[in-house]
């Protein structure tokens, strides 16, 4: 896949959601050409973070996206005006206004979420150790999710990851992110991962979201929120390297 050349994509329909993976160190090459696409105010965003890993985030970051949505819409990547709502989330200023998407990254991973209509959020967290893991859990855990966390340190830490994906996913697909209290949203991992009390945001959606968790890697976990129409949930990797000719690869 050529990363500096959009691809030839079709808008999801209105019952798929799309979900693309990357490894940002699998994609340095491309790196020049995703900051030559940002507009004049990500570059101003660019060139105010100090620490070169935050520089690189960045581009990767609104870079893949321009590459997908110019892919989706078949427009250049520097054409697409992009706007972003009070807690961050961004959104197309220009037609389709119903093509919804979302931007998280954590450590070397990025994960991008598209839909047609549908509300959606992605989160990825690797699994690195946290400082007051404890508070952490105290704060941002129901008493009856606290219950179900093992007491060994590292698979501790993997489901508190697997709460926290899930609910910050949550909050991203309505536009709030963690300017919401997270410990009043509640969800389950079994028998399937699903809500059990969503957020309660006037003119939004209290029932029917829908959620997925999955491993990019052994070390990360991440998840996606799908609210007002069920999709199906189509997941692929955004990689410079498969062999030629071959249309993206779905994850299994």
């Amino acid at each position: 896949m050529n990363l500096t050349v959009p691809l030839s994509l079709g808008l999801p329909q209105a019952n798929v959601a799309h979900v693309w993976q990357l490894q940002c160190s699998a994609a340095s090459d491309v790196r020049s050409h995703w900051l030559a696409w940002l507009s004049k105010e990500e570059r101003q965003r660019w060139s105010n973070y100090r620490r070169e890993t935050d520089r690189d985030r960045f581009i990767y970051s609104r870079g893949g996206l321009r590459y997908l949505l110019a892919s989706y819409l078949n427009q250049l990547p520097t054409s697409l005006q992009l706007a972003y709502g009070h807690h961050g989330k961004p959104y197309l200023t220009q037609e389709p206004l119903s093509l919804r998407f979302n931007v998280a990254h954590s450590g070397d991973w990025m994960v991008f979420g598209f839909s047609h209509k549908a509300l959606i959020g992605v989160d990825v967290e690797v699994l690195q150790p946290r400082r007051r893991l404890s508070a952490l859990i105290q704060r941002c855990l129901t008493v009856e999710e606290q219950a179900q966390l093992p007491a060994a340190s590292e698979a501790r830490l993997a489901q508190f990851l697997r709460y926290w994906t899930l609910k910050e996913a949550h909050l991203k697909a309505i536009g709030l992110g963690l300017s919401y209290p997270i410990k009043r949203v509640q969800v389950a991992l079994a028998p399937t991962s699903h809500l059990i009390c969503p957020a309660q945001v006037p003119d939004e959606p209290n029932e029917d979201w829908q959620v997925e968790l999955w491993q990019p890697s052994d070390g990360a976990i991440a998840a996606v929120c799908i609210g007002q129409a069920e999709c199906e949930i189509q997941r692929f990797r955004l990689t410079p390297m498969p062999p030629s000719g071959q249309s993206p690869k779905t994850l299994q």
